[in-house]
Formats: structure tokens, sequence, C-alpha cells
């Protein structure tokens, strides 16, 4: 595999987080100690790949079961532990890959550590003192499978979007526009995202594209987390064929209707206009 091939590489993987902090995460949770989960996501290049990405993207080639995934930061107002919960409480048993960095990130790792194992008061307490919008009600998920890579830059990250079958976009943010949701797709990921600001619209023009209305999002606010598992289980679940056209049809649309070209003529447009 020839991105992983390129991180084993890369010596900025050496500065990543190693996987000896999720000791640490797991102890920072047990004592109930927000401190050091803050101090533990500044003991490590946050701009760097983990060491151990390479060897994480070799084991999804072929992945096992379907494979949803997140890329961006890992900051709360873009709603990873969203995603988090909504894999717990998928029937389709997703796995999920988490490329990005940021101040969240070990918040993230207790968060995976309390949902499989089903422990309330962690949860409420991620909840209350983390600022996790998560429900602590779930029940256990030991089985639930979500893999980090730390931070890809454009040498690796549209290798690892075209591993999923669905990129998520929780964002809570006002986004602008959907940029990585229109990348993904263009890697051939079936998009996922919010229903709010320009989000919304990208989702609305891909659903219309087949004829598929709330296919590709879901909505934002309580329930968001089981709203998006029902949206993950309608997608993954789908026979293999219809996925795959459903893939080549939004590839093929991004293409058409967000390319460089198209983008500019509209832009030129617009400024004519004004």
């Amino acid at each position: 595999m020839t991105t992983a091939a390129s991180l084993d590489r890369d010596p900025e993987a050496a500065h990543g987080r190693p996987v000896s902090l999720d000791a640490e995460v797991e102890r920072a949770l047990a004592r109930r100690d927000a401190g050091a989960l803050d101090e533990l996501a500044t003991a490590y290049d946050q701009q760097a790949p983990d060491p151990g990405a390479a060897d994480i993207l070799r084991s999804l080639a072929p992945p096992e079961g379907p494979l949803i995934g997140y890329i961006g930061k890992l900051i709360p107002q873009k709603g990873v532990p969203t995603l988090l919960a909504a894999a717990a409480a998928s029937e389709t048993a997703p796995s999920v890959l988490v490329v990005g960095f940021g101040s969240q990130r070990e918040w993230l790792h207790a968060l995976v550590r309390a949902l499989r194992t089903g422990d309330r008061d962690a949860l409420r307490w991620l909840r209350e003192t983390g600022g996790l919008p998560i429900d602590t009600g779930l029940a256990p998920r030991p089985g639930l499978r979500v893999a980090f890579t730390g931070r890809l830059d454009h040498r690796y990250a549209p290798w690892a979007l075209a591993a999923l079958e669905v990129l998520v976009v929780p964002s809570i943010l006002d986004e602008a526009f959907g940029m990585v949701t229109i990348e993904g797709a263009a890697a051939g990921a079936l998009p996922l995202v919010s229903r709010h600001s320009a989000l919304a619209e990208v989702a609305r023009a891909f659903e219309e594209e087949v004829g598929r209305p709330g296919l590709f999002s879901f909505e934002p606010g309580p329930g968001a987390a089981r709203n998006l598992a029902e949206r993950i289980d309608d997608l993954v679940s789908m026979p293999s064929n219809e996925r795959g056209e459903l893939r080549e049809r939004v590839a093929a649309f991004t293409a058409s209707e967000w390319s460089w070209d198209r983008t500019a003529s509209r832009l030129l447009e617009a400024a004519g206009a004004a």
C-alpha cells in the first residue's frame, strides 16, 4: 500500500501521539482528572501523524465490515462525540476512522473507553465536565472499533477518504461551505452531514441528484446521535451494488457541480452581476 509505505518513511510521525498515552487516558478517566486529559494533548505534536498511522491504514485494506469516518479538527464545535456515540448506538456496528488533530482528542479517547464499557458515571462526567453532548444511557458496546491516525495532510488524506464508505461531517458550526464533504464525495465516500447552514445546502444538492430526500443528512441538536445512527444504518445496510451506484453518482455529480472550473465561472458570473 503506497500511502502507508510513505507514512512509514515520514519523519514527522515519530513526533505524533504514542499509543502508550491510551493507558494514561484510562488512568485520567478513572480519576476523573480533566486537567490530566487536557495536559496529555500537549505531550506530542498535534500536527504530526501518529507513529502507528501507517499500520492503521494497512488494516483498512480491505476493512472488516462497514467503515465510516471523520476528517478535520478535533474540537468541540466539530461534533466528533456525536459520531462516536452514534457508532456505539448503530445496529450495523461500523468501524470508525478518525483523522485529525486538536485539543479534544484525549477526551475522545476517554469517550471511546466509556462507550465500550458502558460506564454511565464516566459518560456523565464526560458530558458535564468535558461538555461532550452525549446520551449517558447508551448500552455498552465492547466491540466498538475506533481508530485514530492523527493529522494526515494532502499527501495521505485523499487515500484515507477513498477507503471510507461514509464520511460523516457532524459539525455544529455555521459552515460557510462543506469543503470536506465535497472532497470526501469526490474520493467516493458517501456524505452524511448535519442538516444546517451550508452543510444542509450541500446535502440537499446530493439528495436531489439521487432522488432520495434526507438520505445524506441528519437533524442536529437533542437526539442527534440516534438520528445519525439511523442514517448510518440506512447507508451501510444497503446492498453493495446499490451503495456502489450511489458512490459513483455522488462522485460524478461532485466533479461536474463543484470542479475548480465550474466554481471559477460562478464566481466570475457573480462578480459581473454585482
